[in-house]
């Protein structure tokens, strides 16, 4: 195998997979010892040094969930930790690669881009929290979801998240997260879900 090809594949392993951007070097290193290893190449390329002790724990604190849970396993766990049926969850949220998202379209979330947006941010934050044991999601998280759905508020994106009462929107003007507020967070969810499906509580 080129060593072209080799680099190539294992970037766009690493995209695939969804790696956080701080352990994407790490990932691209070990994309790249594996897919040598595999094919049997000789390519002439540079052993990856050992992950730091914080990078290998972040590592496995962020893609534990998604590398060793099936979908149905995910969404058993959301559905245990948030208490919502599973069979609802499974019609608002699916899981890509271990990484969740919402189904659209945005209009089931609310009647303007504020609504919409808080809506996705509540969401995020209880997939990722009770499905996969990460207690901060990233507001660029949020956002990137936003987007995808079209229901980012632009430049008053902020403005609406700091008007989020389902969930915390904390930290640094730039590092900003979300984080679930226990059961505030679970019985918004609930309302959520039977919101978008038209389910009587």
């Amino acid at each position: 195998m080129e060593i072209e090809e080799l680099l190539a594949r294992a970037w766009s392993a690493v995209e695939k997979a969804r790696i956080p951007e701080p352990l994407q070097e790490y990932a691209f290193k070990e994309a790249i010892t594996r897919i040598s290893a595999h094919e049997g190449t000789g390519a002439a390329l540079a052993t990856p040094s050992p992950p730091k002790p914080q990078e290998a724990n972040a590592a496995e604190d962020s893609s534990a969930a998604a590398t060793t849970l099936t979908d149905a396993q995910l969404f058993a766990k959301f559905s245990k930790e948030s208490t919502v049926a599973q069979g609802l969850l499974e019609q608002v949220f699916y899981f890509e690669g271990g990484i969740p998202h919402l189904n659209g379209p945005k209009a089931k979330f609310g009647s303007n881009l504020a609504d919409q947006s808080r809506a996705v941010a509540l969401g995020l934050t209880a997939a990722y929290d009770y499905a996969l044991d990460e207690q901060s999601t990233p507001a660029s998280t949020i956002r990137a979801e936003c987007d995808r759905l079209k229901c980012d508020p632009g430049t008053n994106f902020a403005k609406a998240m700091n008007g989020l009462t389902t969930v915390n929107y904390v930290g640094a003007s730039k590092k900003k997260t979300t984080r679930v507020k226990g059961e505030v967070t679970s019985d918004a969810l609930k309302k959520l879900v039977n919101s978008v499906l038209g389910v009587a509580e």
